[in-house]
């Protein structure tokens, strides 16, 4: 089954003294497909009428004749689409939803998830960037999403790299006398694992693998500068980029 994690952004403009202004952000999985990170700036009244719009978009974007299951973390927006609302901006948009779903012979299902869940998180900063009309860092051409796993208790750390069509996990284990840490020896290897041209969307990255990626010359002066040098140079070589997927309060 086909399913979309929806998110909504809001501000009433009572700080600035300027019209209400909202966004709403998408993470729509398909199987066998990487997600889809869709994202939109709208004029609404108010926030479950921006989060209702996430469904509307979800469902245009959708494969059509399949099933969908949209995932929010709204109980008002649930309700308005099973039993409508009281409210004119959120009645319309409820209205929406059912219409949409009906044109393009889509099962709509409903699930209440948490913001805690990544797909959520994803869609929720998606929303905000849509809202105050910042560029998405979701990349347009060929991508792969990166874990990488590295339990503190554990000799080994676990990369697993995921593009269309395909899943590709390695096991990283430190070998003794390795200048590099574990979670930065994990970083390159996924680097290694890349295909030219491709951007690797990096998802659980330490905060150390992350900044001496951007800029290895914090490393110690060595072989873990050296090796961190060669694989930028590596990467630059053969066309890949590396996107740090941003948390809650990044900027």
């Amino acid at each position: 089954m086909n399913h979309a994690f929806v998110d909504g952004s809001f501000d009433d403009g009572a700080q600035t003294g300027q019209a209400g202004r909202g966004g709403f952000g998408i993470v729509l999985m398909v199987p066998g497909q990487l997600p889809q990170h869709l994202y939109g700036r709208i004029e609404a009244g108010d926030n479950n009428a921006t989060e209702l719009r996430a469904v509307v978009e979800a469902l245009r974007h959708a494969p059509a004749g399949e099933a969908l299951t949209v995932h929010t973390d709204n109980l008002n927006v649930l309700s308005a689409i099973r039993h409508g609302s009281r409210s004119l901006n959120q009645h319309e948009e409820a209205v929406r939803v059912r219409e949409e779903a009906e044109a393009r012979r889509i099962e709509l299902h409903l699930a209440r998830a948490g913001r805690e869940r990544r797909h959520m998180r994803a869609a929720h900063l998606l929303a905000n960037d849509a809202r105050l009309e910042r560029v998405s860092a979701a990349p347009l051409g060929p991508h792969a999403e990166v874990n990488l796993t590295h339990a503190p208790w554990r000799d080994s750390a676990v990369v697993t790299l995921r593009r269309a069509g395909e899943r590709v996990s390695a096991e990283v284990r430190r070998e003794v006398g390795d200048p590099l840490a574990r979670s930065v020896r994990a970083l390159l290897t996924a680097v290694q694992l890349a295909h030219p041209g491709e951007t690797l969307v990096i998802s659980h990255a330490s905060k150390l693998a992350a900044a001496l990626w951007e800029k290895p010359g914090r490393a110690l002066p060595g072989a873990a500068q050296d090796a961190l040098m060669q694989a930028k140079a590596e990467a630059e070589a053969r066309s890949v980029q590396v996107v740090f997927e941003r948390t809650e309060g990044a900027r």
